[in-house]
C-alpha cells in the first residue's frame, strides 16, 4: 500500500518538515505496510531525513506516474491554500487535487490550515480543489469557518496539528532562558521585540537564545536580533529532531512561526505568539496558555505586558499547556486514522 503525499516539502523549513516526521509516526501506528512517496523540492534530501520515497514535485510526467501507483493521495499537512506568501500557491496545489481525480484516487486533506485567501482566483481553485476529497480534515475551528464560508459542503472534521501528537522532550534540569525566534514579514518593526528582550534580561538576568526555524529566509533576520540583543547563542534548527528539542530548558519564547510556538509548549516553555497570520492567532484558541499579541498591538507596545504576565504565570501556564497537549494528542492522531478507516478498512 502507498500513499502520495502533497506539501511545502524539501525547501529547508523545518516546521512543515515536523508536520511529515509526525504524520509518519501516525500513519505507521495505524497501517504499518503503508510506504509514503512524498513530492518535493529536493527529493534526495527528503528520502535521506525521513526514509521515504520521493520525486520532484515540478516533475508532471513523474508526479502522475506515482499518482497513479498510489492507493491514496494525502494533501497537507501545513497552509497550503493560502495566498498570503504566494499568490501560486493555492493555484498549485488544486492543480495536484485535480491531477488526483483525473487518476481516480482517493484524496484525503490532512490537518491543512486554510487561509488567508485574499484574491477571489484563491478562493474558487480551493472551493473546487477542496470538492475532490474524499475526506477533509482541517488544523483549527477558522479554517472549517472559512471552507464553509466558501461553500464546501462535505463534511470537515476540525483535528489539531500533528505535531501535537509528538511525545514531550525529556525536561532539561537548569536556568531557564528566553528564546527568540523570528521570520522576515513585511512592516514588522523588530524594536518592540529587541526593547522587550532586553528588558526582561534586565529584570530577571536570564540567557537570551535565538533560534530560527527556516534558515534559507530567517537567518539573517534572527541573527540581527541575537546580535542586537546580545545574545548567548544563535541556533538554527534544520530537522525536526533539533526542532523537537530546540526549547528545552526555556521557560518563555518569543515566536512568530506556528511550529516554534508548538516546539515550545511541548518543550515546558511559555509561548508568546506574534500573529503575522491568522493561524498564530488560532492557535490560541486551541491551546489555552498560549499569549498571542497581534500586529497592530505589537506597534502599541503590548508585548512586553503579554511577556512579562507570561513569565509571571508560567508554573501555573506550563501545568495548563500540558493538560491542554496531553487531550489534544488524540486529536492529532485523527487524519492518520481516517487514512486508514479509508483504505484498509480499519475503524476510524
Amino acid at each position: 500500500m502507498r500513499a502520495v503525499v502533497l506539501g511545502y516539502y524539501g525547501f529547508g523549513n523545518v516546521g512543515d518538515e515536523a508536520v511529515l516526521w509526525a504524520m509518519r509516526q501516525h500513519l505507521q501506528e495505524v497501517l504499518p505496510g503503508l510506504r509514503l512517496c512524498v513530492l518535493s523540492a529536493d527529493p534526495e534530501a527528503t528520502a535521506a531525513l525521513h526514509g521515504t520515497e520521493s520525486v520532484s514535485r515540478t516533475d508532471l510526467k513523474r508526479v502522475r506516474r506515482a499518482m497513479r501507483e498510489s492507493t491514496v493521495i494525502l494533501s497537507g499537512g501545513g497552509s497550503l491554500f493560502q495566498d498570503a506568501t504566494s499568490w501560486r500557491s493555492p493555484l498549485y496545489y488544486g492543480w495536484l487535487h485535480e491531477l488526483a481525480a483525473r487518476e481516480r484516487r482517493p484524496l484525503v486533506v490532512y490537518a491543512q490550515g486554510v487561509g488567508p485567501l485574499r484574491r477571489s482566483l484563491s478562493r474558487w481553485v480551493t472551493r473546487r480543489a477542496m470538492q475532490h476529497a474524499a475526506r477533509l480534515t482541517v488544523r483549527d475551528a477558522l479554517s472549517a469557518r472559512l471552507l464553509a464560508g466558501l461553500g464546501v459542503r462535505a463534511p470537515v472534521e476540525v483535528v489539531c496539528d500533528p505535531v501535537l501528537g509528538l511525545p514531550f522532550p525529556e525536561p532539561i534540569d537548569r536556568s531557564p532562558w528566553v528564546g527568540v525566534s523570528l521570520r522576515p514579514w513585511p512592516g514588522m518593526s523588530l524594536d518592540p521585540v529587541l526593547e522587550t528582550t532586553g528588558r526582561i534580561r534586565e529584570q530577571i538576568g536570564v540567557p537570551v537564545r535565538v533560534v530560527c526555524f527556516h534558515e534559507t529566509r530567517d537567518r539573517e533576520v534572527n541573527e540581527a536580533v541575537a546580535h542586537r540583543v546580545r545574545a548567548e547563542e544563535l541556533v538554527v534548527v534544520r530537522t525536526p529532531q533539533e526542532a523537537w528539542r530546540a526549547f528545552c530548558g526555556a521557560g518563555l519564547v518569543v515566536a512568530m512561526r506556528l511550529h516554534a510556538l508548538l516546539f515550545a509548549a511541548l518543550a515546558g516553555a511559555v509561548p508568546v505568539g506574534i500573529a503575522y497570520d491568522p493561524k498564530v492567532q488560532a492557535l490560541a484558541d486551541y491551546l489555552p496558555g498560549v499569549e498571542v499579541v497581534s500586529l497592530e498591538d505589537l506597534r502599541r507596545g503590548a508585548l512586553q505586558a503579554a511577556v512579562e504576565r507570561a513569565w509571571a504565570a508560567r508554573e501555573s501556564k506550563v501545568r495548563q499547556l500540558r493538560r491542554a497537549i496531553s487531550s489534544l494528542s488524540d486529536r492529532a492522531r485523527a487524519p492518520a486514522r481516517t487514512v486508514a478507516a479509508l483504505v484498509g478498512g480499519v475503524p476510524s
